[in-house]
């Protein structure tokens, strides 16, 4: 069987220089020193490397400085726009150098389409994936493109940097900061467990809170719990439905602050008073929830965005050493919750 054609990952080996090295080289990059041009063009004519189509176009005078940012098409997630804002101000300090392009997509099929685009055309100079998983094809696939990837989410046993939060101790903190304020009667709002996209956040956080439950020997009321699309008028309809029984919970775990902040909506049409008759968490702490003094769980989201950019911007440089870790998630509280009076 023919052996495959040399890479340019195989050319930077053998020069001894990073992937982005061997790409600035390809371009005519004019930041590469001449003793390093010659070590990469000697591993090249050894290798017997040929750039393909795509290539051969970007072997031009002029450098690309793209950072590409690819995500889901309907951003419904809040959260999505505070890490985003994290990653541009990271990029503040190399606006000399780069800028962001953002690549949106509507379904899995086309977030493969978009990333063999982007394999193919060799547009940026590297990626950051948010919420948004690769298979193994997929990496090789960029990593055959010499494009560097970080990703914004919570992975954990994935061999590429993943940069996020941890759903599981950010749904526990939320859990038991309402039962240290002596609540028992818990209700939980979060997304449903199917999604176009594979997202596990609403699986992890809501088997988190009630694993919490379970270690504080507190049964689990499913006549509390309430499951939909991440929508606020979603939120707003499962919320009044969930409030208007005849046993109401003296307490709510919202997945998101926007789903929290529905659910304090839906307690104000109804006559109740928060935190007074109902104490309600929310998860994110997004500027709006400072504003509305939501009681929430802070994810470092901007943090998030900026480890990433930052990581990133080190492995174009053909540095790829363990990237910073975020805080631990943290409650905030504000005025939404309340200690039950004893």
């Amino acid at each position: 069987m023919a052996s495959s054609p040399p890479t340019i990952r195989d050319v930077a080996k053998r020069a001894q220089v990073g992937v982005a090295t061997v790409s600035r080289v390809l371009n005519n990059s004019p930041n590469v020193t001449p003793a390093t041009r010659a070590l990469v063009m000697k591993a090249i004519e050894e290798l017997g490397f040929r750039p393909n189509a795509v290539a051969r176009q970007l072997t031009r005078k002029t450098r690309l400085h793209n950072i590409g940012v690819i995500t889901q098409l309907f951003l419904s997630y809040r959260s999505f726009a505070h890490r985003l804002r994290g990653v541009q101000l990271a990029l503040s300090d190399y606006a000399d150098k780069y800028e962001l392009v953002l690549y949106t997509v509507s379904s899995l099929d086309h977030y493969a389409e978009r990333l063999a685009y982007i394999a193919n055309h060799r547009l940026i100079e590297g990626l950051v994936i948010v919420d948004l998983d690769l298979d193994e094809g997929q990496k090789q696939m960029l990593h055959n493109s010499g494009i560097p990837f970080v990703g914004i989410n919570h992975f954990r046993d994935r061999d590429w940097p993943c940069i996020g939060a941890d759903n599981r101790e950010g749904a526990r903190v939320a859990t038991q900061y309402l039962i240290d304020l002596g609540h028992r009667d818990i209700g939980y709002l979060g997304d449903t467990f199917e999604s176009s996209y594979e997202f596990i956040t609403g699986r992890e956080r809501f088997e988190s809170f009630w694993q919490t439950l379970h270690a504080n020997e507190i049964p689990i009321q499913m006549g509390f719990t309430r499951f939909g699309e991440h929508d606020y008028d979603e939120a707003l309809e499962l919320s009044r439905d969930l409030l208007s029984q005849p046993k109401r919970p003296t307490a709510i775990f919202a997945m998101s602050d926007m789903q929290a902040l529905a659910c304090i909506a839906a307690a104000r049409e109804m006559g109740l008073h928060v935190p007074e008759d109902l104490s309600v968490i929310g998860y994110d702490d997004l500027e709006i929830a400072y504003h509305t003094g939501l009681t929430t769980v802070r994810q470092h989201l901007e943090m998030n965005g900026t480890i990433a950019l930052k990581t990133l911007i080190d492995r174009i440089h053909g540095e790829e050493h363990t990237p910073e870790t975020l805080p631990p998630p943290e409650v905030i509280a504000r005025q939404t919750t309340r200690r039950l009076d004893p």
